[in-house]
């Protein structure tokens, strides 16, 4: 950036100013930005840098010129300072725009990582993300005008392809139309399925990624090729009955109801009412993938791997009761299981094909829906104009591949054919289970069904065709699997399209506003949970060994792993802690408190004036109180613990302190007289003047702090009320805070310890007095 340098307008100069700066590595401030005039400085100007930059604009009033620039930079690098303020979200979103082009969905993080990389600047993470979304808003447009778009996009199509269905569904909520569901299916994919397709759609949805988490709702066919082949595309805000069947009277609006059609969904309760709501004479099958998902998820085992597919693939009856009955054999509740909760499985089409076309449209989910139903359109464009070269290209009567397939079946079949009339045989395997089976080359037919279903002769069949040294294979297959039916399902063209910028403008009378959004528990995903069959993991949440790399278990409980590692680890981290066991809070005041101190041997002397008789355990237990007695001082007179312990229990009174009296107002006589005042009452500490830990002498009804306690007497009452404060802690609600009252009861120890320390000196003055007569 050199003085003389111009740039088309304003913005585009602060956006290459901000560029040189985070390039240079330095840190500018500016002084004047306006429509016309604008001067920055270097941030270090304090420190002694000089440069700065002056620019106007020139006589258009839209080129920016570079018009000063008289010093370089003198100032060290700014790029490891932390915050570079000059990348800021308009210059993230520059920066941005190819790689959210190229891919709208990656997330702020990925494109954190770039920018780094790229510029070597480390740009806060909610800069990033409102810069993606500048760009995605300048690339893609407004998010709430793309549903009003939609309607733009319905009159593209009907002038490019008539006979299309686009259907939009609103509503009014709070006096706004807002978007409530849609269906789009095209006139070139609905006339190739009835006409060059077999009449089975496989239905179901996946989640929108974008802004709008609703669901895409899939009708897709298999061509001849066993290719997918999409034929209608819905958008709901969730998965319910009322949905579903608004989704399947539209796709019946535009496919009919031609006899034989079929369905294949998955077990959900919305998808399988509208199917059978509103075609209620089709064919309807439960997806056997999906089925295999959720089965697994509560049985497993060896039976059902060997007998749940074969039993889902098995052409007759015969051979899905063999299958049903060895399954029902080892394990009862996982059949019962299937009849209570899959009613749509058994013997007959099974498929996962629309598990392909979710995988198809993976990528544009998370796109504007006008954007994403152009996309589809555009994807769809695509697959028929690739398939139709691919037809153009085909020779002969049925499908290549079908034909190498059945020529490879045909050779080392150990069978045996009995001919019975023209075109009729009784076939028997001479290996195996050797049952018989009877074909039919006029009806096409073989009483193992494989024929029927599938459309491709049987092995069986084959071993009888081939015994006519004339007849053709290919002459024997549906024509299904035609040359002529795969041209049909892709002889319509589907034409291309402008950008949405150059759409028509609609004219239908108002604004499609957004539909309200529905907050989610969770975070937004955009991939959904992949399960066991799919490679993904069945032990989420399980906490895996460091040992064994097993589930399920700690490295110090592992049975499997190597006892030297085990060591090894017991080691370096040392011994597993223990949970500690939760102290319950006491339920009430009048809570008892156990304390445990230093048992006394019994006697039977009393103190005689003790003013308080204290209570004596019989028998120590954990759960039980302690019954009632004397306690007396040691035989010994000592005062010093034994080596048992004794509980006591203490009222939960005696160990709060009791809150100051207010002095009653005795004989008031007039508004300004005093009240008598009482004798002031002395602060005492908690009764715990009759404990067994304390002598007879210390137990006569004294002042704990008087001058008469001897002075282990104190120590072991200092000791106890430590041990009451340290459990008054557990019931910090009922604990009061410490006030005034504490203050007031810390003064009087202090004036009991002076009074203490005067009675000391007048013994010691008596004595000597004593000594000296």
């Amino acid at each position: 950036m050199t003085v003389g340098s111009k740039y088309p307008n304003m913005i585009v100069f602060r956006l290459a100013l901000a560029s040189h700066a985070v390039r240079n590595e330095f840190q500018y401030d500016i002084e004047k930005s306006d429509t016309g005039r604008y001067r920055a400085y270097c941030s270090k100007r304090i420190d002694g840098c000089k440069w700065r930059i002056h620019a106007l604009t020139m006589r258009d009033s839209l080129t920016v010129k570079v018009k000063r620039k008289p010093y370089d930079h003198s100032c060290e690098s700014t790029r490891r300072s932390g915050n570079v303020k000059q990348c800021s979200q308009s210059w993230v979103c520059e920066k941005v725009k190819d790689w959210v082009m190229e891919n709208p969905r990656v997330t702020a993080t990925e494109l954190q990582r770039r920018l780094k990389d790229e510029y070597k600047v480390t740009v806060e993470y909610k800069r990033v993300y409102r810069g993606k979304g500048l760009a995605q808003t300048q690339l893609f447009g407004d998010w709430r005008e793309s549903f009003n778009n939609l309607y733009r996009f319905k009159k593209e199509i009907d002038k490019s392809c008539p006979g299309s269905h686009v259907i939009i569904d609103h509503h009014t909520i709070g006096g706004k139309i807002r978007f409530n569901m849609l269906f789009f299916a095209m006139k070139p994919c609905i006339d190739g399925f009835l006409k060059g397709c077999r009449l089975y759609l496989a239905v179901d949805s996946t989640f929108l990624t974008g802004k709008f988490r609703g669901q895409l709702c899939v009708a897709c066919a298999v061509d001849c090729h066993n290719w997918i082949y999409p034929i209608a595309f819905g958008v709901i805000d969730a998965e319910t009955n009322e949905n579903w069947i608004w989704f399947m009277e539209r796709l019946k609006d535009a496919i009919g109801s031609p006899p034989g059609l079929t369905f294949s969904t998955d077990c959900g309760g919305p998808v399988m009412e509208g199917v059978s709501t509103v075609f209620p004479e089709a064919e309807h099958r439960e997806c056997m993938w999906h089925l295999v998902q959720t089965f697994k998820k509560r049985h497993n085992g060896k039976v059902f791997d060997d007998h749940l597919w074969a039993s889902a693939y098995s052409w007759n009856s015969y051979v899905f009761e063999k299958h049903w009955a060895a399954m029902a054999a080892a394990k009862p509740e996982a059949m019962q299981f299937l009849k209570d909760n899959h009613k749509k499985f058994g013997q007959g089409v099974n498929s996962t094909q629309y598990a392909n076309c979710n995988h198809w449209v993976k990528a544009e989910k998370g796109r504007h829906l006008d954007d994403l139903m152009d996309a589809l359109r555009q994807k769809l464009m695509i697959k028929w104009n690739h398939r139709r070269k691919i037809a153009r290209q085909m020779e002969g009567k049925i499908l290549k591949h079908i034909v190498n397939d059945l020529i490879k079946k045909s050779h080392n079949l150990d069978i045996e054919v009995v001919s019975s009339l023209d075109g009729i045989a009784e076939v028997r395997a001479k290996e195996g289970s050797g049952f018989r089976f009877v074909v039919n080359l006029d009806e096409r037919t073989c009483s193992c069904r494989a024929w029927q279903v599938s459309g491709i002769p049987s092995k069986h069949a084959l071993a009888f065709i081939t015994s006519f040294s004339r007849e053709k294979i290919e002459d024997h297959v549906d024509m299904y699997y035609s040359v002529e039916k795969f041209r049909a399902a892709y002889e319509r063209t589907i034409l291309a399209l402008p950008d949405k910028s150059m759409w028509s403008k609609s004219d239908h009378g108002f604004f499609l506003h957004p539909p309200l959004l529905k907050s989610a528990a969770d975070r937004k995903r955009n991939n959904r949970f992949k399960g066991p069959l799919e490679g993904g993991s069945s032990v989420k949440g399980k906490h895996q060994c460091p040992i064994c790399k097993k589930y399920g278990h700690h490295w110090y409980t592992c049975k499997d792993g190597d006892p030297s590692d085990i060591a090894a680890m017991l080691a370096d981290r040392g011994p597993p802690k223990k949970k500690q066991k939760k102290s319950a809070p006491a339920a009430t005041k009048q809570a008892l408190f156990l304390m445990v101190f230093p048992a006394i041997p019994n006697s039977t002397s009393t103190p005689s004036g003790a003013g308080n008789k204290v209570k004596k355990s019989k028998k120590a237990n954990k759960t039980s109180t302690a019954s009632t007695g004397s306690s007396v001082r040691s035989t010994a007179g000592s005062n010093q613990p034994s080596s048992e312990l004794l509980p006591i229990d203490l009222p939960l009174s005696m160990l709060m302190p009791k809150q100051p009296q207010q002095p009653e107002q005795v004989g008031v006589k007039g508004k300004n007289s005093k009240p008598r005042k009482k004798k002031e009452e002395v602060a005492h500490k908690p009764d715990v003047t009759c404990t067994p830990a304390m002598s007879t002498r210390s137990k006569l009804p004294t002042s704990p702090d008087s001058p008469a306690m001897g002075t282990r007497s104190k120590r072991k009452l200092n000791l106890m009320i430590s041990c009451m404060e340290i459990n008054t802690k557990d019931v910090t609600r009922m604990k009061p805070r410490v006030g005034q009252a504490g203050k007031e009861a810390s003064l009087e120890n202090r004036a009991a310890k002076s009074t203490e320390e005067a009675s000391l000196k007048n013994r010691a003055a008596k004595s000597t007095e004593l000594n000296g007569s």
